[in-house]
């Protein structure tokens, strides 16, 4: 956000928006170019000219296309970690595996359901700056930390045969995190076809016998 100098010259909002409204119509276009042409491609004033705004506007929001990826992909961690939190939250700390499967299918939900955001977080990440991408592998930890606690729970419980904690969990999140680059709307396999399937592969990979 720019200072108070520059807080009357910049107006984001139209009849009837308020600020929030205004970003969100941002970030869809913003959304659209980054998984069309991608970070290099895309410049600011093809974003303004989609969410149909002066370009000096956006400045009210973001100084520069990096900062603007930067809060774009915040946000998505930050919905993903919330919705994370509350799935989980009311399930007993012992039920390892309703905390697994509810784990896996929040994540392949978002991978489905924000497939074009998830894909552009998988390969735009690079185009931050070094304290920017810290901070976002900081925050993106938090649902790492979370599998994995509940793998390293579900063993200590003697409930899941695992071989390696380490490896199971990566291998876990790349599996559902890899559905961003493969997924296809127009394809055969809708969101409950590809959950199930994955919540049965993640009860594999655990040692848990899986449903039939």
């Amino acid at each position: 956000m720019r200072g108070r100098g520059h807080e009357k010259r910049f107006d984001l909002r139209t009849a009837g928006s308020s600020r929030d409204e205004t970003w969100r119509r941002v970030r869809s276009a913003g959304v659209e170019l980054l998984f069309e042409h991608g970070y290099e491609a895309m410049n600011t004033r093809q974003l303004a000219e989609a969410a149909e705004l002066k370009s000096g506007s956006l400045y009210y929001y973001f100084r520069s296309k990096e900062e603007f990826l930067y809060r774009l992909l915040i946000d998505l961690l930050e919905e993903i970690v919330a919705d994370l939190e509350q799935g989980l939250g009311g399930i007993d700390p012992d039920d390892v595996e309703s905390r697994l499967e509810t784990f896996v299918r929040i994540l392949v939900k978002w991978h489905i359901a924000r497939h074009k955001e998830t894909f552009i977080a998988s390969i735009e990440t690079r185009a931050l700056s070094r304290a920017r991408h810290e901070s976002y592998v900081e925050l993106r930890d938090r649902f790492d930390s979370t599998l994995h606690e509940i793998l390293r729970d579900g063993t200590l419980l003697n409930r899941f045969d695992i071989v390696d904690l380490t490896i199971t969990r990566n291998s876990m999140l790349s599996m559902i995190t890899a559905l961003s680059s493969w997924y296809d709307p127009q394809g055969p396999l809708g969101l409950e076809e590809i959950t199930a399937d994955f919540v049965r592969l993640a009860r594999r990979m655990v040692g848990l016998p899986t449903p039939t």
